[in-house]
């Protein structure tokens, strides 16, 4: 998302650029945790749906391989130093990148992924 402020160090933030969380990059249970709370004291306060937690808030996005940074089977939170993945809406899911790689990977996967795009 080109408008959305790029996160330093392991900071967490908001579209707006409020810093609201950390993570190291270390590891996707870390990263969950700080998630999940994120999305529960938004959901808690009535936060304005502009400015709610999205991927692009996460810090270590360069651990992403290329080829997942426009992943959008579903929600792909973050990638931490050992491949595993925080994936959906609800940050409640763990894949390794092969894992994901095995599942959409494919020939026939990528080309459904294309014609969403088109």
């Amino acid at each position: 998302m080109a408008d959305h402020p790029v996160p330093e160090g392991d900071d967490i933030i908001l579209p707006d650029g409020t810093k609201v969380g950390t993570w190291n990059g270390d590891d996707v249970k870390d990263l969950q945790v700080e998630v999940q709370r994120i999305i529960k004291e938004q959901k808690d306060s009535g936060a304005d749906r502009n400015n709610l937690l999205i991927r692009f808030g996460i810090p270590h996005f360069d651990q992403t391989p290329d080829h997942l940074k426009p992943f959008i089977a579903y929600a792909l939170w973050g990638v931490d130093k050992k491949g595993n993945c925080l994936t959906h809406r609800r940050a409640d899911h763990f894949e390794t990148v092969d894992k994901i790689n095995e599942k959409y990977g494919s020939e026939t996967a990528m080309a459904a992924a294309q014609r969403h795009r088109d």
